[in-house]
């Protein structure tokens, strides 16, 4: 009868729990979405307006990226973690296949922009300005007391005005890209340093920027203002790197 009593009491709890989160309206956490670079042929290229008579023959480009984050409280919290790693050694130039959880930890959704292709997003017309997200996802290699972002990234864009190149991550809910980063020399890091404190951990970080671009015949210019986020990280990846 007393184990009886206490089954029914646990089963009371559940139930009284779900009741409580069905009616709160918070689901549980899930993916959102997931994109495996590997397997896409990314579209990159911009074309460019027909030149006018006069215009310069050789092409420059420029971009400016622009850090003003305002108030703290503002911004929206995110924890990046590095999932795996497809080996636990690696040599410098080597290419490390990865896969990173960009999770909302904050009360109120995140837009992320979510497509390998920049070239969809440029308007029909190539004289005209036009704006656009990207989502950088950098590899961190370090030691005990040290990183740095030379493990390599990749890029995803997005804009509001192209369906499905936004991704929106409610509240407990999460994003997964698989790519491919490329191993960089610590050159900003001493030998004596490193053969104190060597490459044995990776992690990895994200950053989001809104960005407009213009371009002519012979120049491109791109202005990136930073979307300013809190961002928490998972844990090391235990690494060997000569």
């Amino acid at each position: 009868m007393a184990r009886r009593k206490v089954c029914n009491h646990f089963v009371w709890l559940v139930e009284a729990m779900a009741l409580v989160i069905a009616s709160s309206g918070i689901g549980l956490a899930q993916e959102a979405g997931s994109i495996d670079l590997r397997q896409i042929t990314r579209r990159m290229g911009l074309r460019r307006p027909p030149a006018r008579p006069g215009d310069p023959t050789d092409r420059r480009g420029s971009t400016s990226r622009i850090h003003n984050c305002g108030r703290v409280e503002n911004r929206p919290v995110v924890r990046t973690t590095l999932v795996s790693l497809d080996r636990e050694e690696y040599q410098v130039n080597d290419e490390p296949t990865f896969e990173v959880r960009i999770t909302n930890l904050g009360s109120l959704p995140v837009k992320i922009p979510f497509s390998p292709h920049l070239a969809d997003l440029q308007p029909e017309d190539p004289s005209r300005k036009f704006s656009y997200s990207e989502l950088m996802v950098s590899l961190w290699i370090g030691g005990a007391t040290w990183s740095s972002n030379m493990g390599g990234d990749v890029v995803l864009y997005g804009s509001e005005g192209n369906p499905g190149t936004m991704l929106t991550l409610q509240p407990g809910e999460w994003a997964e890209i698989i790519g491919k980063g490329h191993i960089r020399g610590p050159d900003s890091i001493s030998q004596v340093r490193l053969a104190r404190d060597p490459m044995t951990r990776m992690n990895a970080e994200i950053e989001i920027y809104q960005d407009q671009t213009l371009i002519t015949s012979s120049d491109s210019a791109t202005v990136s203002n930073e979307f300013c986020l809190i961002e928490k990280q998972g844990p090391n990846v235990n690494v060997k790197i000569k």
